[in-house]
């Protein structure tokens, strides 16, 4: 059955789909050509490609973050085939879907851009929708090609019954067809952030050149990178502090580019938003705690807590170091946080342990807010130390940031009514200062770097933060991409961008040797070595999709 999800099966069944519904619903017989030539049934396909952001974006992001050295494996080794790579194969449920729910975005995208000729709507609208329309094509085919490399390229509908043979692309032709839909609709997209946007594709268009730069060693690309990171920038000044760049109450706000976008009026249950708060940290406990329900898919991990410096004031901002009486009490403006129980605390005293006397400290000036079933789990700078309790409920802290609190008496993982941020200014930053590091210009990319971290609030002590390691006297690009990378790391943890981040830079076998704990026990070059021989840079494509595909394909190496 899910070989029909593939798009040589999948897009002619939702065409046929499609009418069919309208055959059922339409009484008056409206073929698919008169229902798209009405403004009103032309909307809904349009809709229904922003929707598809939801399906691709909504769901766990295994292949945005997994196996890399920011999470550790999850206490129910979940998708362990993701996670340290031992067992990943071609036959991958989670690949698989993330595969098909791109093509079938692509081909709602297809059907939206064939009917736009025929919709009776102002030429100026008509122009916007297909601008929309062709970058969100071009868009996923942007987010296979991080995946998967060359891929197929669908830029047509399929109203004819099922297309059997698609060949692969060469990863060369893949960048100009996505870089040509870019290019050729970035003049013709208005400002609304809501909608895809100028800026947005300014955005990403620096984003593809980037990664063709490095995959095909490609000099000007870093520098058209430049170009567009800088016109995506547009003289914004990273001002935002960052706990209230991230309140819930502030979503959409000037840093921000571009969103999957949720409101508890637009999802048909409060069970049925995305998960992306519950990702990030151990399970909390059942229904009973009124606490938010963690998957816990992803486990912070101890090399990503060292990355902090004790004045990185993001670090507060990051994570609940303090559970009240209720996880979302944290967010009740009406409620004393000096008088509310406190349920758990993780301590952290900067380049040393966390002592007895440190507790008993504690415990005196909090008094009788510490709750009967209170538990605290101190930072240890031993990783086996660290790691030993985080089999257990609560254990090490979860990520906050993404907390949606409109839903906080909903105990369902698919809670969130939070918009996912696809894009931001401060990514644009980094994105600058990567392609400064293409063309060895560490001294620019540390000073773009340092506009991030000069964010108002970022120090504690309110001078300028500096990051941990130096960019601008790097002594060579490997160590210029190390420093970077691990600032990109606290600037963006949670955000959906890791995984294609240390793969495009060369830098993702590297780090999970050196960061990620799981990886390091059954060895970097056990995890990564396919069966050919060769390492799993790439992810696989999928076998279902090589099976049914009557074009030769050849699969990834590794696979």
């Amino acid at each position: 059955m899910r070989l029909f999800t593939y798009i040589l099966l999948f897009t002619g069944l939702l065409l046929s789909g499609c009418s069919k519904f309208l055959d059922e619903d339409n009484r008056g017989g409206t073929n698919n050509d008169e229902f798209y030539q009405t403004q009103a049934g032309y909307t809904t396909v349009i809709t229904a490609a922003y929707g598809s952001l939801r399906t691709v974006f909504g769901d766990t992001p295994w292949l945005q973050l997994a196996g890399t050295d920011t999470y550790q494996m999850n206490r129910g080794f979940d998708n362990r085939a993701m996670m340290e790579y031992t067992q990943l194969y071609a036959d991958n449920a989670d690949v698989l879907a993330f595969y098909s729910n791109c093509y079938s975005a692509i081909q709602t995208t297809n059907i939206a851009i064939y009917y736009n000729d025929v919709v009776e709507a102002e030429a100026e609208q008509k122009a916007t929708w297909l601008a929309e329309m062709r970058f969100l094509r071009a868009f996923y085919h942007f987010q296979l090609l991080e995946q998967f490399g060359g891929i197929v390229i669908n830029d047509e509908p399929t109203l004819g019954g099922p297309r059997m043979e698609l060949p692969r692309a060469s990863l060369q032709e893949s960048y100009d067809f996505i870089i040509s839909e870019m290019e050729g609709v970035v003049d013709q997209l208005g400002e609304d952030k809501t909608r895809v946007n100028k800026t947005a594709a300014m955005h990403y268009l620096a984003k593809v050149y980037l990664t063709r730069g490095w995959d095909l060693e490609n000099n000007s690309d870093f520098e058209k990178a430049k170009q567009y990171a800088s016109e995506a920038i547009d003289g914004y000044t990273i001002s935002i502090p960052y706990e209230q760049l991230w309140d819930p109450n502030n979503e959409m706000n000037d840093e921000v580019i571009l969103a999957v976008q949720y409101d508890i009026e637009s999802i048909p249950s409060t069970g049925s938003g995305n998960n992306q708060q519950s990702l990030f940290g151990p399970y909390l406990g059942g229904a009973e705690l009124n606490h938010k329900y963690m998957t816990s898919a992803f486990i912070p991990s101890w090399s990503f807590h060292n990355y902090y410096t004790e004045n990185d004031a993001r670090y507060e901002a990051t994570f609940m170091l303090t559970i009240f009486d209720q996880y979302f009490d944290y967010y009740d403006a009406t409620k004393d946080k000096a008088t509310i129980p406190i349920r758990a605390y993780y301590p952290r005293v900067w380049g040393r342990e966390f002592t007895k006397a440190d507790s008993l400290a504690w415990a005196e000036d909090k008094g009788d807010q510490i709750a009967s079933n209170f538990r605290y789990y101190p930072f240890k700078y031993s990783e086996q130390a660290y790691r030993a309790a985080y089999q257990i409920d609560m254990s090490t802290p979860v990520i906050k940031k993404f907390d949606s609190p409109k839903t906080r008496n909903v105990f369902d993982t698919k809670a969130s009514v939070r918009d996912i941020v696809l894009a931001r200014k401060a990514e644009s930053y980094f994105l600058y200062a990567e392609a400064c590091i293409g063309l060895n210009d560490f001294a620019m990319a540390g000073q773009y770097v340092d506009k991030v971290l000069a964010r108002p609030g970022n120090a504690k002590n309110g001078m300028v933060l500096a990051p941990i390691q130096s960019i601008s006297g790097a002594r060579n690009q490997s160590e210029a991409l190390d420093a970077y990378l691990i600032e990109s790391a606290k600037e963006f943890i949670g955000e959906y961008i890791r995984w294609p981040e240390l793969r495009r830079t060369g830098k993702l076998k590297e780090f999970c040797a050196k960061y990620n704990y799981d990886i390091k026990q059954v060895g970097v070059d056990n995890a990564f070595k396919g069966i050919d021989g060769a390492d799993k840079i790439y992810r696989p494509i999928p076998q279902s999709a090589i099976d049914i595909n009557e074009t030769a394909i050849e699969q990834n190496p590794g696979f």
